[in-house]
């Protein structure tokens, strides 16, 4: 005797739903999804929850209130959320303002193998997680070095991150997605 299943058209929906959403991007997330600049944030894939969801934030450490021309920065993207067992992000640095609005303001640079820097079809340089700093050491957060090199010529520079604290499932449901930007004036001379 043969046994037949019957499958409902609703779950298959379901299923094909959630295999054509992309998983947690541990290589690194795909190029333009800061926030800023009408950029997405990671929500575009992972979805589950709002946009800086209570409970965690996203901060860059070590930027300076005014930076000075050519000037390198020691930074930190540091993603605090509870119970982060794979975690993602990306950064960029553009100008805020004037004829430069929107281009490329300096430089990112790795520190270390933990982070890597992608350049969009544009030229906008991302630095984003590698699969090796896609691991958290800590489940409450998890921490990215880099250095900002300061441009030499123009106005503000305004600096966009986005970060992921995935759950662990592979999956991008019921991961948190924060995001943060701040705008530092050039020194005066």
């Amino acid at each position: 005797m043969r046994l037949r299943f019957a499958i409902p058209a609703a779950a298959l929906t379901l299923v094909g739903a959630a295999a054509a959403v992309p998983a947690f991007h541990a290589t690194g997330p795909p190029v333009g999804h800061t926030g800023g600049f009408g950029e997405p944030t990671c929500l575009e894939c992972h979805r589950g929850s709002d946009l800086n969801a209570f409970g965690g934030r996203v901060t860059v450490q070590g930027l300076p209130e005014v930076y000075g021309r050519g000037r390198r920065y020691q930074i930190t993207v540091a993603l605090e959320a509870e119970e982060t067992a794979t975690a993602g992000f990306q950064i960029s640095a553009r100008y805020a303002g004037g004829a430069e609005w929107g281009t490329p303001a300096g430089e990112l640079v790795p520190v270390d193998s933990r982070v890597a820097v992608t350049l969009a079809d544009t030229g906008q340089p991302y630095a984003h997680q590698t699969p090796e700093g896609s691991a958290t050491a800590n489940p409450d957060l998890a921490t990215w070095s880099l250095e900002w090199v300061a441009p030499f010529v123009g106005g503000p520079v305004a600096i966009h991150v986005a970060a992921n604290s995935g759950n662990g499932d592979d999956s991008p449901l019921s991961d948190l997605v924060y995001a943060m930007d701040v705008t530092i004036p050039p020194a005066r001379f």
